[in-house]
């Protein structure tokens, strides 16, 4: 165990600072994620360098669109979650508790050198329980020259936000997991809003993705498009995902006409960069020029297969586009 950060007294409880959840714990006491735990007044992360998965993969994967394409990035993940989603894509890891080996910051660090990876990514599970590895991992990765991402569901405190940005975060996506009523029937409140444009602030590159599952949330897209406009703005790249059948519900993948009409309504609304994901091949994998209709990037899957952005600009009109380039 390690002693965390980000937690006060209270009489005779802590009270956890990590996420919107504030967990307040008595000794003995672990919070609702169960990696954080109350032991003789102190509060101890069980999840320090305790690392589930660490593999090479494409930037496209997390998804980023707009972040470095067509780069990879060194992604890592730890145990356990502060969310129970019953359609839950990684719940092998994110329903389990730590265990195996301690990894250490410097290790990711040259495992990204060694793979020619131009970005670290926490991942796969809820990164924000990988919190005081993560600033260790970020600060170190920095100073090398590597740029720093999460995929996250958005439930961070602010305070913690903070400090990985200073520590080196650079990009963030953010789970949107749907409307009010899918928050709702998660018993959270939906914060990941607020989580990105607080990021945005920041001068954190942000993306937001959408799994649109089966029976959950199909019906709530006009409702995720019309906050996404008012939270984020119209040039916040969103990425409407197909679900398929995992953990607990086990329901038929996503209709790809329903993910169709999600990116079709985003267009319509005023969203510059709107994407289908989890569909190899569709016309709405590319980045297409918002003003002049032309295809700045050609992707097929994760694979990118034509780069036409210059200068962080389109090509041809010369339109800016929003990303990192």
């Amino acid at each position: 165990m390690k002693e965390a950060k980000l937690y006060r007294r209270v009489g005779d409880s802590l009270i956890c600072q990590l996420c919107y959840r504030f967990c307040r714990l008595k000794n003995g006491e672990s919070g609702f994620c169960k990696v954080r735990l109350n032991k003789d007044g102190k509060l101890y992360t069980l999840t320090y360098g305790k690392i589930s998965t660490l593999e090479s993969r494409p930037i496209e994967i997390k998804p980023f669109y707009h972040f470095k394409p067509g780069s990879t990035s060194m992604t890592f993940s730890t145990y356990s979650c502060n969310f129970i989603c019953p359609w839950c894509q990684n719940w092998r890891i994110s329903r389990a508790l730590p265990e195996g080996r301690e990894v250490s910051p410097q290790e990711i660090v040259d495992k990204a050198f060694l793979y020619g990876d131009e970005s670290i990514c926490a991942s796969l599970n809820e990164p924000t329980l990988l919190y005081e590895f993560l600033l260790e991992v970020f600060r170190l990765a920095k100073e090398k020259g590597l740029l720093n991402t999460m995929v996250s569901n958005g439930y961070s405190s602010i305070l913690a936000l903070k400090e990985l940005k200073k520590a080196g975060l650079n990009a963030l996506k953010v789970d949107i997991k749907g409307g009010k009523k899918t928050y709702e029937m998660l018993k959270v409140k939906d914060f990941a809003w607020k989580t990105a444009k607080e990021a945005i602030k920041m001068d954190i590159h942000v993306e937001i993705v959408n799994l649109i599952v089966t029976d959950v949330n199909e019906d709530q897209i006009q409702e995720i498009v019309d906050r996404h406009l008012k939270m984020l703005g119209k040039e916040i790249p969103i990425h409407f995902t197909r679900y398929f059948p995992a953990f607990m519900h086990l329901r038929e993948p996503t209709k790809i006409e329903t993910l169709e009409k999600a990116v079709e309504l985003a267009k319509k609304e005023g969203i510059s960069f709107a994407y289908l994901g989890n569909v190899p091949g569709h016309r709405f994998e590319n980045t297409y020029c918002p003003d002049c209709g032309e295809i700045l990037i050609k992707r097929y899957s994760y694979t990118v297969l034509e780069k036409r952005i210059e200068n962080g600009r389109c090509w041809k009109c010369k339109r800016e586009i929003y990303g990192i380039w």
